[in-house]
C-alpha cells in the first residue's frame, strides 16, 4: 500500500514539474517576443502581409496619323467577377431570372445557360467566380446596373478589375509597322518611340482590407505618374488602305508566300503607307513581319537602273551608243547570262537595254568598262550608301550586302552578275530610297515615319526637316537620261501592258530567282516594281516586291498590277485643288453643328466633330446608338473615325478631348 501510495505521489509531483515547465516557456518565449529581435520580424512579417507599395501604371501615349487620326491608344478595359456568398438567397431566387434575361441579351448566350451556371456556382459558394473580360466601358455600363449587380460588391457580389489595354485601330492594316513594346521585345513605331510612349509609373502605400481589396494610405510619400508623350506619324490611313487592298488582293491571286508595299513622299521622305503581308497556316494573309525593313534579297533587274546610273556617271556609255546583244544569250567565263525578255533585237541602246531589261546587255556595258577596275563601279553603291543602313526610325533593318574585289566572296563572274541584281543584297526600302533620289532630282532623303512628339497638345520634338543623305546621287544630265529610261520602260518595254497616258508613271521592274543554287529543286520567285508618279514632277515613290508567287512570277505579271492600282487611286488626291476654310467663330460652330438638322445628314455617315465640346456631342453620338470612348475634358481634339467614314452598328468611336 505503500509503494502505491508513493508511485502516485511521484507521478503527480511529476505532471506539476512539466506544468511549471511549460509554463515557465511560455512565458520566456513572451518575453522574448516583446524585448527582442523577433519582434521586429514579427511586425515586420505582419506589415509585409497587410501593407504594400503598389506602383500606379503611366497611361501610355497615344500614336497619331497624319491627319491626327488616333492609331494607337490605351484604353481601360473591365474583368468581371461574381462573390456569390455576398449575396443573400432572398436577394440571389427573387432576381436570378431577370438576371439571366438580361446577360442573354448582352452576351448573346441562352439564359439557361447562366440559370444553371449561377445555381451551381451559388451552391458551392463561389466567391471569384469569372463573369466577363475585355469588357469596353459602354458594356461594362450596362452590366452594372442589371439586377443584383446594381447592389454593388458588398450586397450584389459584383467585383471590377480594371486593366490597361492596348488598341490599334486600324487592326491588320499596317499593324506590323506600329509594332508592340511588351513580353514579346520591341518592334515598330511602339518599340522605337517607346521612351516617349511609356511615361513614367507613380508609387504610392496600399492596405489590405479584404483577400483582394487593397485600400490607398494617404503617407505623404505618393509619386504621381508621369503619362506618356504622344506620337505623330506620318501614316495616312487613306493611303495605308489603298495599298493594303491592293496587296492584299494581288497575293490572293497569285498565291504567293508574302509582299510589301511602301509608299513615300518624294521631296519629304515621309512615309504615308507601309504594308507587310504574309501567308497564315489558314491561307489568309496578315501583318505578321516587316519584310520592308528587315528582308535583304537580291534585288534582280531593279539594279539595273543603278548600274546603268553609274557607268553613265563615269562617261563610259551614253545614250546612242549600240551593244550587240548576241542575240539574248552570251557565254562568260564558262557560265551563261540569258534575256528573259528578249525580242529579237541584237543591237539595242542603253535605253533599250534597260527598257527590255537585257540582262546580256547590262552585263556587257559593265564588264567590257569596269573588268579592269571593277573598284571604280563599286566606289558608286558606297557614295549612294547602298552598303550602310539606312537608319529609318523603327527597329530591325537590315544591313545591305555589297561584295568588294578582292575579298572571298568576289569571283571573276562577280561583277557581270552584279548588274542584273545578283551576288548582292538591299531591303525594299533601301530600294526604294535610291529610287526617290532619281525622282527628287538626285537629292537623297532618309525615309521619315514621324513628324512630331507632343506633352499635353504641346511639342517636345519635330522631325520635319529632311534629312539629306546624299544632296546629289549624279549630274543633272545623266539623271535626265535615267528619268527617261524609267519612262520609257512603262511606256515602251516591259511594263508598257498598263501604260495609260492619263496616269503616267515611271519605274523598273525585277524578277529575281531565290534558290537558283540549289539543283533539283524547282524554282521561286521574287517579282517587284519600284518607281514614282507622276513621271514629271513625281509627288510619290513607291516600290512592290511579292515573294514566293504560285501563278505567274514576272514583276510585269504580279507586281506592276499592285502599283498600277495604287497609283491610279492616288492620282485623282494629287490633281484635286485643296481648299482652306477659315476658322468660324465658335458659337456660330456649335450652334450650326449641334442645332443643324444637317448634322447627321445619313446617320451612319461620321460626322467632324473637332472643336465641339464633349459634353455636347458625346450624348449626341451615344443616343444615335454608338458606343463613345473618351480621354480628357473640354473640346474634341482628335476623333478615331474620319469625317464621312460608313459607320456600323454599335460602332465604338474613340474621341481625345482637351481644354
Amino acid at each position: 500500500m505503500k509503494r502505491k501510495r508513493y508511485i502516485l505521489l511521484y507521478k503527480s509531483y511529476l505532471v506539476g514539474f512539466f506544468f511549471i515547465f511549460i509554463s515557465t516557456l511560455i512565458i520566456f518565449n513572451l518575453f522574448y517576443i516583446q524585448n527582442y529581435n523577433y519582434s521586429e520580424g514579427y511586425k515586420k512579417s505582419v506589415i509585409k502581409k497587410t501593407i504594400r507599395t503598389n506602383l500606379i501604371k503611366a497611361k501610355r501615349g497615344n500614336i497619331y496619323a497624319s491627319d491626327n487620326s488616333i492609331l494607337a491608344m490605351s484604353v481601360i478595359r473591365y474583368e468581371i467577377h461574381i462573390d456569390f456568398r455576398s449575396i443573400s438567397e432572398k436577394l440571389f431566387q427573387e432576381n436570378i431570372y431577370s438576371l439571366c434575361n438580361s446577360l442573354e441579351l448582352l452576351f448573346k448566350k441562352p439564359k439557361f445557360f447562366f440559370y444553371k451556371k449561377f445555381q451551381y456556382e451559388k451552391k458551392k459558394g463561389n466567391r471569384y467566380f469569372l463573369l466577363a473580360k475585355n469588357l469596353d466601358y459602354p458594356h461594362f455600363k450596362i452590366l452594372r446596373n442589371f439586377p443584383i449587380f446594381n447592389k454593388g460588391q458588398i450586397r450584389g457580389g459584383f467585383i471590377v478589375e480594371k486593366k490597361i489595354c492596348r488598341i490599334h485601330t486600324l487592326e491588320n492594316i499596317g499593324k506590323r509597322t506600329l509594332g508592340y513594346d511588351d513580353h514579346r521585345g520591341k518592334a515598330g513605331l511602339e518599340g522605337a518611340f517607346s521612351k516617349y510612349l511609356k511615361g513614367k509609373d507613380g508609387k504610392r502605400l496600399e492596405q489590405r482590407i479584404s483577400f483582394k481589396i487593397w485600400k490607398p494610405l494617404k503617407s505623404g510619400n505618393e509619386i504621381n505618374p508621369e503619362n506618356g508623350k504622344d506620337v505623330y506619324s506620318t501614316i495616312d490611313i487613306y493611303l495605308q488602305d489603298i495599298a493594303y487592298h491592293a496587296l492584299l488582293q494581288e497575293l490572293s491571286i497569285s498565291q504567293a508566300d508574302h509582299g510589301c508595299v511602301i509608299l513615300m513622299d518624294v521631296k519629304s521622305g515621309e512615309i504615308p503607307a507601309m504594308i507587310n503581308l504574309e501567308k497564315t497556316k489558314k491561307k489568309t494573309y496578315e501583318d505578321l513581319r516587316n519584310f520592308s525593313v528587315w528582308e535583304g534579297s537580291e534585288p534582280g533587274s531593279t539594279f539595273k537602273t543603278m548600274a546603268i546610273l553609274a557607268a553613265l556617271e563615269d562617261k563610259k556609255i551614253d545614250v546612242d551608243m549600240i551593244v550587240n546583244t548576241k542575240g539574248g544569250v552570251m557565254k562568260l567565263k564558262g557560265e551563261e547570262i540569258r534575256d528573259s525578255h528578249y525580242n529579237g533585237n541584237i543591237e539595242m541602246n542603253p535605253k533599250q537595254i534597260l527598257e527590255l531589261s537585257s540582262n546580256v546587255g547590262i552585263a556587257k556595258i559593265i564588264y567590257e568598262n569596269y573588268k579592269e577596275n571593277p573598284e571604280k563601279f563599286i566606289e558608286h553603291f558606297r557614295k549612294w550608301k547602298l552598303d550602310r543602313k539606312i537608319g529609318i526610325d523603327i527597329p530591325g533593318e537590315s544591313m545591305p550586302f555589297i561584295p568588294k574585289p578582292g575579298k572571298k566572296n568576289w569571283s571573276s563572274i562577280t561583277l557581270p552578275w552584279m548588274t542584273f541584281g545578283y551576288n548582292i543584297k538591299l531591303t525594299p526600302l533601301q530600294i526604294l530610297t535610291f529610287y526617290n533620289a532619281i525622282a527628287n532630282h538626285g537629292k537623297m532623303i532618309k525615309p521619315l515615319l514621324i513628324r512630331e512628339i507632343k506633352y499635353h497638345g504641346k511639342s517636345i520634338k519635330k522631325y520635319t526637316k529632311p534629312i539629306i543623305m546624299n544632296p546629289s546621287i549624279a549630274r543633272k544630265s545623266s539623271l535626265i537620261k535615267i528619268q527617261n529610261m524609267l519612262e520609257g520602260v512603262v511606256k515602251n518595254g516591259t511594263a508598257k501592258k498598263y501604260y495609260n497616258p492619263e496616269y503616267p508613271y515611271a519605274g523598273k521592274t525585277g524578277t529575281t530567282q531565290l534558290n537558283y543554287w540549289m539543283k533539283g529543286k524547282p524554282l521561286s520567285y521574287n517579282s517587284s516594281f519600284v518607281g514614282y508618279f507622276p513621271a514629271k514632277n513625281p509627288k510619290y515613290s513607291c516600290i512592290v516586291v511579292i515573294s514566293k508567287p504560285e501563278k505567274g512570277y514576272y514583276g510585269i505579271e504580279v507586281a506592276v498590277p499592285v502599283f498600277d492600282k495604287i497609283a491610279k487611286s492616288i492620282y485623282p488626291r494629287i490633281e484635286r485643288k485643296i481648299l482652306f476654310k477659315k476658322k468660324e467663330n465658335k458659337e456660330n460652330l456649335l450652334n450650326q453643328i449641334i442645332e443643324s438638322k444637317n448634322f447627321f445628314i445619313d446617320k451612319w455617315i461620321m460626322p467632324n466633330v473637332v472643336s465641339i465640346p464633349g459634353k455636347e456631342i458625346i450624348p449626341i453620338l451615344e443616343n444615335r446608338g454608338f458606343h463613345i470612348q473618351y480621354e480628357g475634358i473640354g473640346k474634341v481634339l482628335t476623333q478615331s473615325i474620319q469625317p464621312g467614314t460608313k459607320l456600323k452598328k454599335n460602332q465604338i468611336i474613340f474621341l481625345k478631348l482637351e481644354e
